[in-house]
């Protein structure tokens, strides 16, 4: 799912939010005229004028004050009900435009002929997954005594937990690499447990597994790990996910399977 549609579609839900509101509150001002009312403060005391036909303010008297108040006010929540129509309009078209994809899918359209004469600015998503996919790095080097794991599609793991995260994420079919090294500016090169390709947005994420947390240094390590990617622009939730562990508190499945769910989303 695009992340700029994600946006569009939170946007275009705060607008509706807000045009629901501004409705609401013309309710209370229905038969309220609108008197083309100009507002000064003088002396800490608001002053309100009224135009007249010949678009000349004269002065209201306070007993006229009441209904310059309501005037705008009501005058307010017009302003916000048609720019939030206006807007809603817009975002539509630009919800629409791009659930379509008409980028991404401009190669594709071509048809098989066509596509052989062109070189596409933007690579289908399938084919960037795969020359992804086929990107060959140098992970981090295991210690010689380190325990043996590996995966369902062959590859060395340092613990049991790292395998069932990338077993689970092998048969969802959300490609990853195993601790393909990341520059972090500041810090240098980091092996994340895993590097995963949002195919979408043409991103990559981070997902890191703590598991030893009871261990007081390993604990204390984690959190500036955590921090060391925030300082990079990576948040937990958005492009960075995290599970943890600890001897009494093993890897929680339910909660691999939520962060799983959100990578296919």
């Amino acid at each position: 799912m695009s992340g700029f549609l994600e946006e569009v579609w939170k946007e275009k839900r705060r607008t509706e939010e807000l045009l629901r509101r501004a409705e609401k509150e013309l309710m209370k001002y229905k038969d309220v005229e609108i008197m083309g009312i100009r507002a000064k403060e003088n002396h800490h005391k608001l002053q309100f004028y009224k135009r007249d036909e010949n678009s000349n303010y004269q002065y209201l008297h306070s007993s006229e004050k009441e209904k310059a108040i309501d005037s705008i006010r009501s005058e307010y929540y017009r302003k916000i009900q048609d720019n939030a129509k206006e807007e809603l309009k817009l975002l539509t078209k630009l919800e629409k435009h791009l659930e379509r994809k008409a980028l991404d899918n401009a190669y594709q359209n071509l048809g098989k002929a066509k596509q052989k004469v062109v070189t596409p600015i933007i690579m289908p998503k399938e084919q960037f997954i795969e020359a992804w996919n086929r990107e060959e790095y140098t992970g981090k080097p295991f210690n010689e005594n380190s325990p043996e794991f590996y995966t369902d599609r062959g590859e060395r793991v340092r613990s049991k937990s790292e395998k069932i995260i990338a077993d689970k994420l092998f048969r969802e079919g959300i490609p990853y690499r195993y601790e393909y090294p990341l520059e972090l500016p500041g810090w240098g090169v980091v092996y994340p447990d895993f590097t995963i390709l949002d195919a979408e947005n043409r991103r990559n994420l981070i997902y890191e597994h703590f598991g030893m947390m009871d261990d007081e240094n390993y604990s204390s390590n984690a959190i500036a790990k955590v921090q060391r990617y925030a300082s990079a622009g990576y948040y937990i939730g958005d492009n960075f996910f995290i599970t943890m562990e600890s001897s009494r508190n093993p890897l929680d499945s339910r909660t691999l399977d939520g962060i799983v769910q959100q990578l296919k989303s």
